[in-house]
């Protein structure tokens, strides 16, 4: 099957990409991926060397597949694909690769490493097509690859983009910065209510069905503790720091996947002072989203495993300190939440209440005898079953009239989803029938109660994980105290602009019996275990397969009886939105049915019927008066408000004509600036200074770089400034300044880790001991507070835990080791660059060979880097013996497999027994 043919607005979008260099920004759902694929179709050719970057391995692997649909006979030539360069490929195998031209998706660090080293011709190089533009900043690699690109071959074209205008609307002139970081000074911007987006996509409008579900009253009663249970966190969050803004933090924006990023924001320059409680609560907040989403989701067993899961996790285990309990476990909304989650999943009664047949069936099911199952259907399961019986029906008469009928095609958000939704429907005519107690019990007789099947076998697979974490949990950590009731003022507030649609929940909440959450899972625990000790052991049974031929004849006879190949208009498919790419075209399906609200598979099917697509329904259901009703609508606001606020922006958009990067660059240049600053010390004229006014310009500065720095923005941020910036693998430091000073830089994390590890510790003795000035710089990143700590986490006693304490015993250990504080990498530069003042340039031969063998090859041009550096961090490897590693066993799989004899045989007892002894330790 060919690739679509393009719709005449991404036509139009494409033609503009093709004669311009443009940041081009397409609504989410429009098919940003098919115009990429046409671009890349275009670029695919040997007579090119075009560069693919910022792709994720879901996009390679659909441009892939797109690319090989657009292939011909005539167009065989192996340089009409998309070639992916990953770490496993060495320096010379790329460089081979890039010579052949044609189309490459290759990671940035890559990408950037091999442009410095000369490894890609770049005299060759056609352009860069980057794609999820919205991930570019200035300090990224992306910008790195850009500039270089530009300054080796300025006749190389730039063509960006992405699908997510929210992220240009963040912060101030975001548009603007991004565009000089592209170096790009046209954006293209396309979104849903375009004029021509509007007039293609109105020809041939699909009917779409609205059902807007009522939600039960267990739903309305969980969607109003979790909104209990963020606005007490939101509101103790903001009175224990004074770093959020209180009008953008708040209870409506907190149930939208956006409110992490901008509390992460928010905090981040202060993060590393925070304490645990504070870090605790930002994260708790994310959790209670997730909760929230799961209500609407999950069936009511999930929901519940998920709570256990949660109170279980917040519990310390044997020998473990205890950690800052979750304030909102001990809520009275906490409390809500869980027993409602139980309450429409089974109910604790007492035995003697039960019909003794009910006990006997519970137990051969596999369940407790002491409860009786509620398992409440999600009100979207059951109204699914009825749509699917409309389309049978429908599908039916078209049949007979000789109409055509194709499948019934159901998106789901999550696999998990899917799966729910598959089962259900596998057993949608089988149930489990029991005679249950009639209202509260007490001899008021028993009714019949009917359970799908598929939620009865949950529910005993529920048990049986109970019992085994009961069973882990068993050997240590004490349960929590009963949990205090501080939190249920909030209580009688709806969601957030929906008051008028919820009241009542907060009555139907306080009528609940406040039982503590900690109390309702012990009881679910003890039923567990008793049922778990209770249960006989499994029947040994035969092997479950069929050895004689007469036994496969009649299985196979029953086989053609029962199963065969089904008709498409018979056929139900399920499948998750990001489960692949272009599922309508492939399917080809005459229903869909919408499970979950999608704006971006909305407007797909969209896409797919103004292509001509056979559709006769579509089926779009929501919760009515949810919170997934209020996310699907604000999703669908933000992407407008982002569009209207770019279009403002464009209007009034100012970018410098020409390479304003070039000029940066020259003018930040640290060998001009240190010039003219000496001459201004000196009060002489500027040509009585060295090289200002030279015919020839001084050269740039140089410094050997680690290839693994490259994830960091130092190193574009030190090209920017006009320094000479060396890829090398170097065993000793991160940055060789000259041939006697060497910097290891660390961010805080990486300093924290590093110092738990004793990894620091081992760098600082090398440096030491390789080289005459040893440094180790401690970089901040940008906008971050310059502090390591606060000042009441500083103590005048050593602490082993403390990093200060950690820092002043490594300075004591290493007394020529220097410690360089960096508020930033842009501060790095200024610091670099007086740390160079007078200094010769350092040696790249040396500063690879330091800390080598003398017949050590340089390893980026033989091994591969992901290898290497896992078999540096085994136990039993150093430095020095690594390549001895490297040279006697091909791979990590030929090391594993190796006798303790062998690889001594390579680095000596020592080494072998603790290497051997790591690799065949059982994970116990």
């Amino acid at each position: 099957m060919g690739p679509a043919a393009l719709l005449p607005f991404q036509r139009r979008v494409l033609d503009e990409l093709l004669d311009e260099d443009a940041l081009c920004i397409v609504a989410r759902g429009l098919g940003v991926g098919r115009i990429l694929a046409e671009l890349a179709r275009a670029c695919a050719t040997p007579r090119a060397l075009v560069f693919l970057v910022n792709a994720s391995e879901q996009d390679e692997a659909d441009l892939q597949q797109q690319l090989m649909q657009m292939r011909s006979g005539e167009q065989a030539d192996e340089a009409a694909r998309l070639r992916v360069v990953k770490n496993e490929t060495n320096a010379a195998a790329r460089g081979q690769v890039y010579r052949r031209g044609g189309l490459i998706s290759v990671t940035s660090r890559i990408l950037i490493v091999d442009l410095l080293n000369g490894v890609v011709p770049a005299e060759l190089v056609t352009g860069v097509v980057v794609h999820n533009a919205s991930r570019v900043t200035a300090e990224s690699i992306e910008a790195f690859v850009l500039r270089v690109v530009r300054q080796q071959n300025p006749g190389a074209f730039v063509k960006a983009l992405s699908d997510a205008p929210e992220a240009f609307t963040a912060g101030f002139a975001p548009l603007e910065k991004t565009l000089k970081v592209l170096g790009l000074r046209h954006v293209h911007l396309w979104p849903r209510f375009h004029v021509d987006v509007q007039q293609d996509l109105s020809l041939e409008a699909a009917p779409v069905v609205e059902l807007r579900v009522p939600q039960t009253r267990s739903m309305v009663e969980l969607q109003q503790a979790v909104l209990d249970c963020l606005s007490a966190t939101i509101g103790e969050l903001c009175s224990a720091t004074r770093l959020l803004d209180p009008e953008s933090i708040n209870v409506e924006s907190s149930l939208f996947r956006h409110f992490d990023a901008m509390v992460k924001r928010q905090l981040s320059p202060h993060w590393h002072r925070l304490s645990a409680r504070v870090r605790g609560m930002a994260g708790d907040l994310a959790l209670l989203r997730r909760v929230a989403e799961l209500i609407t989701a999950y069936d009511p067993v999930s929901l519940l495993e998920y709570l256990d899961a949660l109170l279980l996790s917040s519990r310390p285990t044997a020998g473990a300190a205890p950690g800052p309990a979750a304030s909102w476990m001990a809520s009275d909304a906490a409390n809500i939440l869980y027993a409602v989650a139980r309450t429409r999943t089974f109910r604790k009664v007492a035995r003697e209440q039960l019909p003794p047949q009910t006990q006997t069936q519970l137990r051969a099911l596999g369940l407790p005898d002491a409860i009786v199952p509620v398992l409440e259907v999600p009100p979207k399961l059951a109204l699914l079953a009825q749509i699917l019986d409309e389309i049978g029906v429908a599908n039916s008469t078209a049949a007979r009239s000789g109409a055509a009928a194709g499948p019934v095609l159901v998106m789901a958000e999550s696999g998990r989803e899917c799966r729910m939704i598959r089962a259900f429907l596998a057993s949608l005519h089988s149930h489990v029938e029991f005679d249950v107690p009639q209202g509260g019990g007490g001899g008021a007789g028993s009714r019949t109660e009917r359970h799908p099947r598929v939620m009865v076998d949950m529910l005993r697979s529920f048990f049986r994980w109970k019992a085994q974490a009961t069973g882990i949990r068993a050997g240590g950590g004490a349960s929590a105290g009963p949990p205090a009731s501080d939190a249920g003022a909030q209580r009688g507030r709806p969601p957030p602009t929906k008051r008028r649609r919820v009241r009542g929940a907060s009555a139907a909440g306080a009528r609940l019996p406040r039982a503590p959450a900690e109390a309702l899972e012990q009881e679910t625990s003890d039923m567990a275990a008793e049922l778990a000790a209770d249960e006989p052991a499994a029947p040994e049974g035969g092997s479950g397969y069929l050895d004689d031929d007469d036994e496969w004849a009649a299985a196979l006879g029953a086989f053609d009886e029962s199963f065969g190949l089904l008709p498409g208009s018979e056929t139900v498919l399920v499948h998750a939105y990001a489960s692949r790419k272009d599922v309508l075209r492939a399917l080809q399906p005459t229903h869909v049915v919408l499970y979950d609200p999608s704006p971006a598979f909305i407007r797909e099917v969209e896409v797919y019927q103004a292509r001509g697509g056979p559709l006769a329904q579509v089926y779009f259901l929501v919760y009515d008066n949810s919170l997934e009703e209020q996310r699907y609508l604000s999703a669908i606001r933000r992407e407008r408000e982002s569009f209207e606020r770019l279009i403002r922006e464009k209007a009034t958009l100012v970018i410098p004509v020409g390479d304003a990067g070039a000029g940066v660059a020259a003018a930040a240049s640290p060998a001009n600036a240190l010039m003219h600053t000496i001459a201004a010390r000196s009060q002489r004229s500027a040509r009585a200074v060295p090289g200002v006014d030279d015919a020839q310009p001084p050269q740039p500065p140089r410094i050997v770089v680690d290839v693994r720095e490259f994830r960091a923005p130092l190193p574009s941020l030190l090209h920017m400034a006009g320094f000479e910036v060396v890829p090398r693998t170097i065993d000793v430091g991160d940055y060789v300044l000259h041939d006697n000073l060497v910097v290891e830089r660390k961010s805080l994390p990486d300093l924290v880790g590093s110092l738990r590890s004793g990894r620091l510790f081992n760098q600082a003795d090398a440096m030491t001991r390789h080289y005459g000035h040893a440094a180790l710089l401690i970089e901040f990143e940008v906008n971050t507070s310059f502090s390591l700590q606060a000042l009441g986490g500083i103590t005048a006693d050593i602490a082993v835990g403390s990093i200060t304490s950690q820092l002043t015993m490594l300075v004591l250990a290493f007394p020529r080791l220097r410690i360089i504080w960096s508020a930033s990498p842009y501060e790095t530069v200024h610091i670099f660059a007086e740390l160079k003042r007078g200094a010769c340039e350092p040696s790249i031969d040396k500063a690879v060979a330091v800390g080598q063998d003398d017949a050590a090859v340089e390893r980026e041009a033989v091994y591969s880097q992901a290898p290497i550096a896992l078999l540096q961090a085994l136990p039993g490897v150093t430095r020095k013996n690594y390549q001895l590693l490297a040279r006697a066993f091909r791979s990590i799989r030929d090391l594993a497999a190796a006798s303790e004899a062998d690889i001594a045989e390579a680095v000596g007892a020592d080494a072998a027994q603790k290497l051997h002894g790591f690799l065949h330790a059982e994970a116990k």
